[in-house]
C-alpha cells in the first residue's frame, strides 16, 4: 500500500525515512494495519486539541506504530504473567507507539534501530510492594547513590527500576533485571524496558506533562 510515495515495510523503508513522508501507512504484509500517527498530525491536534484530549488520542489508545498487535499482546501477557498483574495493567508507551520520541532532547526523532520499547506496568500492589520492600531498605541504614531522584519520581507515582538499589543488595531488583535482560518477544528485535505506575491517574498526568511541554513550541 502507498501513499505520498511511501511504502513502509522495515525491508524498505527506514522509519525516520518513513515518518518524513508525512501520511505513511504501514504495508499490509507487515501486520502492523495503518500507521495513523505522523510528526505533521500529531502537531496539527497539539494546537487544536486540550493535553487530556493528546493523551487519549495518541498516547494511551490504539495500535502501536512500530510493533503489531499481536507482538503487543505477547509483550502483555509475558509481563503480566510474570509479575502477577493484571493483563490490562501493562501498557505500550511511547515512541514505540507513536512511531517518534516527545522527550524534550529527542523531540520527534523517529524510533530507531537502538530504541527501547517502553512498557508502564499501572499496578497499585505491585507499586506499593515495591515501595514497602524500598522503605524497609532505606530504615536498615543502606544507602544507595540514586536514593534522591528515586524519591523524586515516587512522589510522581512512578516507580523507576533504573533508580533502585542494586541487584547484589536489593532483592526486587534481583528478579526484575534478569526477567527484562532475557525477554525475547517474536516480532519485537528491541530491548524491552518498563517503569511502574501506582495507578493510571499518575500514567496520564506525566504523558500530559510532555504533551504540555510539545504545546509550548508550537
Amino acid at each position: 500500500m502507498v501513499q505520498d510515495g511511501c511504502l513502509l515495510s522495515r525491508r524498505k523503508v527506514t522509519w525516520s525515512q518513513a515518518l518524513r513522508c508525512g501520511r505513511c501507512l504501514v504495508h499490509r504484509e507487515s501486520g502492523l494495519g495503518e500507521l495513523p500517527m505522523t510528526v505533521g498530525e500529531f502537531k496539527t491536534d497539539l494546537a487544536t486539541l486540550d493535553s487530556a484530549q493528546m493523551v487519549d488520542k495518541w498516547l494511551l489508545t490504539g495500535s502501536c506504530a512500530v510493533i503489531s498487535d499481536s507482538t503487543t499482546h505477547a509483550i502483555a501477557d509475558a509481563i503480566s504473567t510474570n509479575f502477577g498483574v493484571e493483563y490490562t495493567s501493562i501498557v505500550v508507551v511511547g515512541s514505540a507507539r507513536l512511531g517518534f520520541s516527545i522527550k524534550p532532547r529527542r523531540r520527534y526523532e523517529a524510533f530507531g534501530e537502538d530504541s527501547d520499547v517502553d512498557v508502564a506496568i499501572v499496578s497499585t500492589a505491585l507499586f506499593e510492594r515495591v515501595w514497602r520492600e524500598v522503605y524497609e531498605y532505606d530504615r536498615s541504614g543502606a544507602y544507595w547513590p540514586e536514593k534522591g531522584n528515586f524519591r523524586k519520581y515516587l512522589s510522581r507515582g512512578w516507580i523507576r527500576p533504573d533508580l533502585l538499589p542494586s541487584e547484589e543488595t536489593f532483592e526486587f531488583a534481583q528478579g526484575w533485571w534478569p526477567f527484562f535482560n532475557s525477554l525475547e518477544i517474536p516480532g519485537c528485535p528491541y530491548k524491552i524496558a518498563a517503569g511502574i505506575y501506582h495507578s493510571h491517574f499518575f500514567l496520564r498526568a506525566y504523558q500530559r506533562t510532555a504533551v504540555e511541554q510539545c504545546k509550548t513550541e508550537l
